[in-house]
């Protein structure tokens, strides 16, 4: 009898055990599961400067986001206007202008979403090409491109569960040149204004 006893408490005390292993232990302290994971799109304009002249860039975001907080993602911006440096004025034709491009990833954490205004805190690393154009002939010239760090601070007002509008500031830092062409200028650091419309289900918990 004390033997079949002594079986049983071990038993009980192996499932205890086994039970608690099976917890899956993450760095913010939650088990990992499909209500607390989210994806989003964000699209919007950033206004700034490239090579000194003022430039504007259609930006696109993805991301999956963790608990409403955490997101990581990916990024991609497009020039939309024909930057012009005073540089160019005796050397280049007058169409000759900079087009360039950005692409990486990024991490955001976002603080208290689930109020009204709340803020985000984007931090993106990727690359920047920068390319003398002459009226749309691409591929005319050797292009320039350099690594970059942009940390941002974002306010964030929700429009609905679904959609959120973000504007805020932010500051470029260039980095390496990994591929250099005669004649390029540098972008050089730059302040940043962003503004966009965070779209998507932030929590697959949101359409329980």
């Amino acid at each position: 009898m004390k033997k079949t006893v002594g079986l049983i408490t071990a038993l009980i005390l192996f499932v205890q055990i086994a039970s608690a292993q099976d917890e899956q232990q993450t760095l913010f302290g939650e088990k990992i599961s499909l209500s607390s994971l989210g994806v989003m799109v964000d699209p919007g304009v950033q206004l700034t400067r490239l090579a000194g002249e003022g430039a504007g860039f259609f930006n696109f975001r993805g991301g999956i986001v963790f608990n409403d907080k955490l997101t990581l993602g990916g990024f991609y911006g497009q020039s939309i206007n024909d930057v012009r440096p005073s540089s160019f004025d005796n050397s280049l034709p007058i169409s000759a202008h900079l087009d360039s491009y950005m692409a990486g990833g990024f991490v955001e954490y976002t603080i208290y979403s689930n109020k009204l205004v709340h803020f985000t805190f984007p931090l993106s690393v990727g690359m920047m090409e920068v390319e003398i154009d002459n009226e749309g002939r691409d591929f005319d010239f050797d292009e320039t491109k350099t690594l970059f760090v942009e940390p941002k601070a974002m306010l964030e007002i929700n429009l609905h569960k679904f959609a959120r509008l973000n504007a805020g500031v932010g500051y470029r830092i260039m980095g390496n040149t990994f591929e250099n062409a005669p004649g390029v200028p540098d972008a050089g650091n730059a302040l940043t204004f962003q503004i966009g419309l965070k779209m998507g289900v932030f929590s697959f918990g949101q359409l329980k």
